[in-house]
């Protein structure tokens, strides 16, 4: 297997973070035609505050001051191409807390959340989706799978085990996934099921120790899994996946519920994006669709698998889980540097 991990390396290469993206929107968002580089013709009007709150989850390791830099080019040219002198005001929340106190004092207009969080938030009648990605004309969503040795035949075996959990947000649905998995199975709870386990936010980091014996199960999510095996078809010739989750949406663009300046204007706005060179190049370089309107049916899928979860905590930790944001990886679980 000499030479092998190469491909991994080009997995790692190609699969670009959130905070790339946010560059690249950045960079792009510069070459839009001249009516949206500069506020020569909206100066007249009044200026409007849009707060952008991004969440953190959305960043597993991310750089925040290059985020919020990106994000404030993004407010502004969103409000450009709406016709508005918009300032915008960029601030990452830390936490669900942050985020529910943000909507209720109503100092956050725009958010960009992770699915979980989405759901909290819409059930808790806070927010209102606004745009999704989408591939081939669908809503863009990806499913976890649990993949093993050619030896293992039944999730029961991985007792003991050691696992590793790729993380693609830091609201861990992969392990919450397994959670459910074990729940379901009564094998216990995540945190005593498995051996020493690990978490990654690298996919190669995932997949290779169980190809090389290293590790017996690994988390990862279908798009990944679907590359590395593009990039080199041993990979899917040894590893077996033993399980799948319900289908997953990547994430929502929602508002805060309640009155809004030319709130419309910026809803067509972020969803005219691809009708413009700096979103054109953007959806080309992530292989994505152009964003779509949100639709309640869109989180069907993703509603069930963390309801399925809270199934699975105690009254008081899904409490906690609910209105702050309870991890959900096990305290023992080895993290990268960096990843708290």
């Amino acid at each position: 297997m000499k030479g092998f991990p190469h491909p991994a390396t080009q997995l790692t290469q190609l699969r670009c973070t959130t905070a790339a993206l946010l560059f690249f929107f950045a960079f792009w968002i510069a070459r839009l035609p001249a009516q949206c580089t500069g506020k020569e013709g909206l100066a007249a009007l009044p200026s409007t505050r849009l707060n952008v709150l991004v969440s953190s989850r959305i960043f597993s390791i991310a750089n925040r001051n290059d985020v919020v830099a990106a994000m404030k080019i993004w407010g502004d040219q969103t409000g450009c191409l709406s016709h508005l002198n918009v300032n915008s005001v960029v601030d990452v929340a830390e936490t669900q807390s942050d985020l529910r106190r943000r909507l209720l004092n109503a100092s956050a207009d725009v958010l960009v959340l992770d699915n979980m969080e989405f759901v909290r938030l819409e059930d808790a009648g806070l927010v209102d989706g606004i745009a999704v990605a989408s591939s081939s004309g669908h809503p863009f969503a990806f499913s976890y799978l649990l993949l093993v040795n050619e030896q293992t035949t039944s999730l029961a075996q991985l007792r003991a085990k050691r696992a590793i959990f790729y993380l693609h947000t830091s609201s861990a649905a992969s392990a919450a996934w397994i959670a459910t998995l074990l729940a379901h199975d009564h094998l216990g709870r995540l945190e005593t099921f498995f051996g020493p386990s690990q978490v990654s936010n690298k996919p190669s980091n995932c997949f290779l120790p169980v190809f090389f014996n290293r590790a017996e199960a690994c988390v990862l999510d279908s798009r990944d899994w679907e590359m590395a095996k593009e990039m080199n078809p041993q990979i899917g010739k040894k590893l077996r996946v033993l399980a799948e989750s319900t289908p997953v949406l990547d994430g929502v663009t929602a508002m805060r519920k309640g009155p809004l300046v030319e709130r419309q204007k910026l809803i067509d706005a972020i969803l005219s994006s691809h009708k413009y060179p700096a979103g054109e190049q953007i959806l080309a370089v992530f292989k994505s669709g152009p964003l779509i309107p949100y639709k309640a049916e869109f989180l069907d899928s993703t509603r069930t698998f963390w309801n399925e979860y809270a199934l699975t905590l105690t009254a008081a930790e899904r409490a906690e889980w609910i209105e702050t944001g309870k991890d959900v990886l096990p305290k023992q679980f080895l993290r990268p540097s960096g990843m708290e």
